[in-house]
């Protein structure tokens, strides 16, 4: 025959409740540790919520600089007339949004190739147009270039390296 749980066994459920999501967050992430807070009962519900709170910040902690990390980089391009300008001279593996500009009195785009083969590219821009290219770069040698006309020819590249 089932006993109902005594009033210490009652106080004492929500403390080992607690100690058990902030061991288990602890070794394993805060997956759980935001489900099992809320059922604890009101007296203990501080002590729960403190603990699940102070274990999933510190989890989380390097959970927070990950998607820094993972954030895309902005790059400005300036094209001209058989120019291009880029605002950073390094690069560095990831996700780069390229913000490119036409301040010449030609039509431009901007192409990126890496190898020899073209990874991404914009769309022909009129002279004063903006747009923005998305591309996640790996390790290797590329080059950015105007592929309108002769401009690459007449100098519109510019050779990259990313390590």
């Amino acid at each position: 025959m089932l006993h109902p749980p005594t009033r210490s066994a009652r106080h004492a459920a929500p403390l080992v409740l607690a100690l058990g999501i902030g061991l288990l967050s602890g070794c394993s992430g805060d997956e759980g540790a935001t489900d099992a807070a809320p059922s604890s009962s009101a007296p203990s519900s501080s002590a729960a919520s403190s603990s699940a709170e102070a274990s999933t910040s510190a989890s989380s902690a390097p959970a927070t600089s990950s998607p820094a990390e993972a954030e895309s980089e902005t790059v400005a391009v300036t094209e001209g007339e058989m120019f291009i300008e880029l605002s950073e001279d390094s690069y560095s593996p990831g996700t780069y949004t390229f913000e490119v500009t036409n301040t010449g009195s030609m039509q431009h785009d901007f192409v990126v190739e890496q190898d020899g083969d073209d990874v991404a590219s914009t769309e022909v821009l009129q002279p004063g147009e903006s747009t923005t290219l998305e591309v996640e770069l790996t390790p290797g040698d590329y080059v950015f270039y105007c592929s309108v006309g002769n401009h690459r020819a007449m100098g519109m590249e510019t050779p990259v390296t990313v390590t």
